[in-house]
């Protein structure tokens, strides 16, 4: 049995998944609180006991940041709170973990007004491909995965292994040791179908863990927020940040304000409807074998599993596979490892050809070196900076550089992508533009898809950190986090189990 009962038998069917939907579908977690109303001298005042009658109010500085929160003793008499002047060291530390959202969505809900009780959110990049298991990793500093998913090409056995079960075991998510709570694994694929719901009962069932733990760490990943991003978008997203906001309140109210959260994402999500892409097709056109394993010189194996707007390919020619990919509309980027450098080709655009580039890495820094065109559109921003007497230039540099151009920190994120990643990494790894998507065909015909993620661009790789400990770095990579945490917690993040 795995920890934190996470255990579900790989010789499940779909029949007792059904049969437990139906048992459980009707189960509502219901509000945690009546809807707030306005209370004088209160940013918001809530009823929690449901007589009609405010007794829990949250109270905001001049910057509008929820610092103080306030009981209510007796009629005019209410008990507050500084919520600042609670030390981290008395507290509880609650790390919430959501699956797929991005920056943007997150900052225009805080400058609305939302989640006032942290400070505000910083610009976290995600690795590339921006996909939970390489971003958990990452965030939680736990060893590298096998592959990218659950479902990937073993170079040593040369065949395809893993697959829905192994993802049911949690075999390529090293990370779930370090969760108190991770919903049962089954959700995973229910929270696709019916990602509201489920997204309601993970708060439910986060509450009663949290409840019942006495870590002082606790983390919790929020698994069927995924669900809501591919089925609903940003209105869907937005939607569960305000059942979230509740969840939130009601770890601060019942601590009485002994409680420190911070909030965080593994990476972003495209927020545009797409459709699938015509791989397959393409690859026979070329005289490409779609296959299971590599024989010769023209096998593809081509890794569908998830619905993500990147591909991995695997191939004895990854240079030529690559450069056919050039033709096919819905390819932004296509790379592949070239001894130790990463090439990289851009799709021609604006009526250019093909453009092409490498990266290297040395001692921490990395070069760019076009060859044709400027496939990652990075020429501008080097221009500004200064490279070393090799041409190379400071990864935190570029970071801060290119945070927010349309390819975030994209040197380091293709590279550690072919080289640090996983134990087995395509051979081709293909960026696709946001209208387009890849991944398991049966899967495709279940789901709505009005967003997805995984691509190198902004919207996919901007996700983001808040706390209410303290304002945090402005921007950081996804393996930044457990530093930042450390930093103004002053305990190791994430805890030893």
């Amino acid at each position: 049995m795995l920890p934190n009962g996470r255990y579900v038998q790989r010789n499940c069917c779909l029949f007792v998944a059904c049969i437990w939907v139906l048992l459980t579908f009707g189960c509502s977690s219901g509000p945690m609180f009546r809807p707030p109303s306005p209370q004088a001298g209160a940013a918001s005042a809530f009823d929690t006991s449901g007589d009609g009658v405010n007794d829990f109010y949250m109270f905001a500085n001049e910057q509008g940041r929820i610092t103080h929160i306030g009981y209510q003793r007796s009629p005019g008499d209410v008990e507050k709170i500084n919520l600042d002047a609670v030390a981290t060291s008395h507290a509880r530390h609650v790390v919430i973990i959501l699956d797929g959202y991005g920056f943007d969505t997150i900052n225009d809900y805080y400058q609305a007004g939302g989640l006032r009780m942290f400070h505000p959110p910083s610009l976290v990049i995600a690795p590339y491909p921006a996909m939970t298991d390489l971003a958990m990793v990452d965030i939680l500093g736990c060893i590298p995965c096998d592959g990218f998913e659950a479902r990937y090409f073993s170079n040593r056995r040369n065949r395809i292994v893993g697959g829905s079960c192994a993802y049911l075991a949690g075999d390529n998510q090293p990370y779930n040791d370090c969760l108190d709570y991770r919903a049962p694994l089954l959700w995973d694929a229910l929270g696709y179908v019916w990602p509201k719901h489920f997204f309601k009962r993970e708060l439910k069932d986060a509450l009663k863990s949290f409840e019942k733990s006495n870590r002082k760490e606790f983390l919790a990943y929020f698994v069927t927020s995924a669900g809501i991003s591919t089925k609903e978008g940003r209105a869907g997203q937005i939607e569960s940040l305000a059942q979230l906001e509740q969840f939130i309140h009601r770890l601060i109210y019942e601590s009485r304000g002994l409680v420190k959260i911070t909030l965080t994402a593994d990476h972003g999500h495209g927020c545009t409807t797409c459709k699938r892409i015509p791989l397959e097709a393409f690859l026979k056109a070329k005289g490409w074998r779609d296959h299971t394993r590599l024989d010769g010189p023209r096998d593809v194996v081509y890794i569908r599993f998830g619905l993500e707007t990147y591909v991995g390919l695997h191939t004895l020619s990854p240079h030529e596979l690559a450069a056919d990919l050039m033709e096919l509309p819905g390819v932004d980027l296509a790379s592949y490892a070239d001894g130790d450098q990463v090439v990289v080709l851009a799709s021609p655009r604006d009526g250019g050809g093909v453009s092409r580039a490498t990266i290297a890495r040395k001692d921490g820094r990395y070069s760019y070196t076009p060859q044709a065109g400027d496939p990652l559109k990075l020429l501008g921003v080097l221009a500004d900076m200064q490279a070393d007497a090799d041409g190379f230039y400071d990864a935190e540099e570029l970071l801060s550089a290119t945070a927010r151009h349309e390819y975030p920190a994209a040197l380091e994120r293709l590279w550690r992508a072919h080289f640090a990643l996983a134990r087995n990494v395509p051979d081709v790894i293909v960026s696709l533009h946001d209208q387009w998507y890849s991944g398991s065909t049966s899967f495709a015909g279940a789901v709505t898809m009005a967003s997805t993620h995984g691509s190198l661009n902004y919207r996919n790789s901007a996700t983001f950190i808040m706390s209410t400990i303290a304002p945090l770095a402005p921007v950081m990579r996804g393996r930044d986090i457990p530093e930042n945490l450390g930093a103004i917690t002053g305990r190791s993040f994430p805890p030893k189990r």
